[in-house]
């Protein structure tokens, strides 16, 4: 027997394919599509989480529900995420579960220290954990080694086993030190041979490294994040719009072509 929010998802899912809710639409909020099927609130947003994980829409605060395809794009072992804010880096907290593997200290070296701006030999806290998809008997979608500075390593040693969220919300939360800025970088990698067991794949299998430095307002990187996603686990989606032209200027304050295509 199917549960409630499968079946709202089910027929969500139909509605997108006969294009009811065609492409690039904004689909009702919560409260309206509680109301069409006479469900909860939290129904309805289970629908929509399962929809959000098999790529057919991307929820954004503030954005609403959009519709981003026609029909499924990932398996139910994959994950797809759509990035425009830190609320959104933070979503990723919320809708996947973290089993911590280890916690250790970490003696900076000299590779750590340039992505950290921080001394060589300094004391950071290391957070190893998996993620995964709840409810589901899946592999994990990732492996990551979460860095933390050294003001901060005693509250997260301290809470991070019984914190569902990033550590990044942990420390904002319990300490009032709040993330300003995301910087990130995926790199194309082959799983490395230590953590083939635990992402239950091949050493070398195609992956994905995502690097994120979290920094405070005084552009201070206090967290670094490394996460290692096999391929077909993980799918990673922005969105680019063209700057409009105003009385034949862009937004730059530049005139097209000025610079070179990045």
């Amino acid at each position: 027997m199917q549960t409630r929010w499968a079946i709202i998802a089910k027929l969500l899912a139909q509605r997108i394919i006969q294009g009811a809710y065609p492409v690039g639409t904004v689909l009702p909020n919560e409260t309206d599509l509680a109301e069409q099927f006479g469900v909860s609130r939290s129904t309805v947003r289970a629908a929509l989480r399962e929809l959000q994980q098999s790529g057919m829409i991307s929820r954004r605060r503030n954005a609403g529900t959009r519709v981003e395809s026609p029909h499924p794009l990932r398996g139910p072992e994959s994950y797809n995420q759509t990035i425009a804010t830190i609320e959104d880096v933070v979503q990723f907290g919320a809708q996947t579960n973290r089993q911590v593997q280890e916690i250790a200290t970490e003696i900076v070296d000299d590779r750590l220290a340039a992505l950290l701006c921080c001394p060589i030999g300094q004391s950071w806290l290391r957070v190893s954990s998996l993620r995964t998809t709840p409810g589901q008997a899946a592999p994990p979608l990732c492996w990551t080694d979460v860095y933390v500075a050294p003001i901060f390593a005693p509250l997260v040693r301290e809470r991070i086993g019984s914190y569902p969220g990033l550590v990044s919300t942990l420390i904002e939360e319990f300490a009032g030190h709040r993330t300003a800025e995301i910087r990130q970088r995926i790199t194309a990698i082959g799983v490395p041979k230590h953590l083939a067991g635990p992402l239950a794949t091949k050493p070398d299998a195609h992956a994905l490294e995502i690097t994120r430095a979290y920094l405070d307002a005084k552009e201070r990187v206090f967290i670094l994040s490394r996460s290692v996603h096999p391929a077909g686990r993980f799918s990673y989606e922005t969105r680019l719009q063209r700057q409009s032209p105003a009385n034949g200027v862009y937004a730059t304050g530049k005139p097209p072509g000025s610079d070179p295509v990045n």
